[in-house]
């Protein structure tokens, strides 16, 4: 647009100027308004597609646990018959064991009874004293085993350590190297002549008794041994055809079988359910969203039109007013106000063109 006709112009390029500005601004107004609008809608749809992905999130999530717990409780049911039919087996089988051990064993344990009625039957014609016919008795007076050796240690370690050093440090007033001699010869003495006291009143008064019950209690401990090997083979026998538990391990393997058939059909469901199911569910879930995101969706893009369409009109406008008007009056004037007041000057008759009005108004205000 020509420069110098603008300037040349009258009050009614001034309207014409100004009836632009102010669609211009309206243009502007009404692109805020829809902008935010837009914007809200957006957070709309936002959010139904969240409650639809959350619905069908949750919907599948629930479906899947309900799938896993049917199958699961089976598992459990089964499980809890498996155990209870190999509680019983082994039961039976403990039982049937122990019923073995004691057949094969009877032979050893009748002679075992034999020989402990003989013991005590020497004991009682030479007059023994009973505690002469003790594990610990033996170990003292007649050692022979690594376990009589252990039991002499251990009793030297009471005599000669605990008992002296317990005297000494925990009941004595003070402490004196002379006390702890004391105390050890003491103990020698008491222990010591105990020994030799129980000695002379047994070991050398029934010395024939007492070996012939040792011979007793040599055969009743090999026959123990025998017993031991005898019950040890026996449990680690893996042939349990004897024991009768054949209607056990049919009903187990039955159970194994049902179990296996569960696991297999647990995974076939879920399979199921990945591939399948969950498409249906997710489907229907969508369908349920899908008129109100479709209104919402079109809302969205009708709002989004009149954006477009408003920020053409917005720029053909400014660039317009960059152009044509702003270079020649100056931006501060393109006002309805300062428009409105150049009008007044040329319709008062001071101006003839828009140039003469704004060098009026520029004298007059000072700008």
């Amino acid at each position: 647009m020509d420069g110098n006709n603008i300037l040349a112009g009258g009050a009614d390029k001034l309207n014409e100027i100004k009836e632009q500005l102010i669609e211009l601004n309206g243009y502007q107004a009404d692109y805020a308004k829809i902008s935010a609008e837009e914007q809200k809608l957006e957070k709309s749809i936002n959010s139904a597609e969240k409650d639809m992905s959350d619905e069908i999130s949750s919907t599948l999530k629930k479906r899947r646990q309900e799938i896993e717990e049917t199958f699961d409780k089976q598992l459990s049911r089964t499980a809890a018959q498996i155990r209870k039919i190999r509680d019983k087996r082994d039961k039976r089988k403990n039982m049937k064991v122990s019923e073995r051990i004691s057949e094969e064993t009877a032979s050893l344990n009748e002679e075992n009874t034999r020989l402990k009625l003989e013991t005590k039957a020497v004991f009682r014609q030479n007059h023994i004293p009973r505690y002469c016919n003790t594990a610990y008795y033996y170990a003292l007076y007649y050692p022979r085993y690594f376990r009589d050796i252990i039991m002499i240690l251990c009793t030297l370690l009471v005599t000669l350590l605990i008992i002296p050093c317990g005297i000494y440090f925990f009941l004595l007033p003070e402490e004196k190297i002379i006390y702890l001699i004391l105390i050890y010869i003491i103990t020698v003495i008491v222990f010591g002549g105990l020994y030799i006291l129980i000695g002379n009143h047994t070991k050398d008064k029934h010395p024939d008794g007492l070996k012939q019950v040792r011979a007793l209690r040599e055969k009743i401990r090999t026959n123990n041994k025998k017993i031991n090997e005898i019950s040890k083979h026996i449990r680690n026998d893996r042939d349990e055809s004897t024991y009768g538990l054949e209607s056990f391990d049919e009903e187990l393997t039955k159970l194994g079988g049902e179990e296996a058939e569960i696991v297999e059909k647990k995974k076939d469901a879920l399979l199921t359910f990945e591939n399948t199911t969950s498409n249906l569910i997710t489907s229907e879930i969508k369908e349920k969203h899908r008129e109100k995101l479709e209104n919402l969706r079109a809302e969205h893009d009708r709002l989004n039109k009149e954006i477009s369409e408003l920020a053409d009109k917005i720029k053909v406008l400014t660039i317009r007013f960059a152009s044509d008007y702003e270079p020649l009056l100056g931006k501060e004037m393109i006002t309805p106000e300062k428009l409105d007041q150049l009008a007044d000057i040329i319709r008062a008759g001071n101006a003839s063109t828009i140039s003469e009005a704004v060098a009026i108004y520029r004298q007059n205000t000072g700008q």
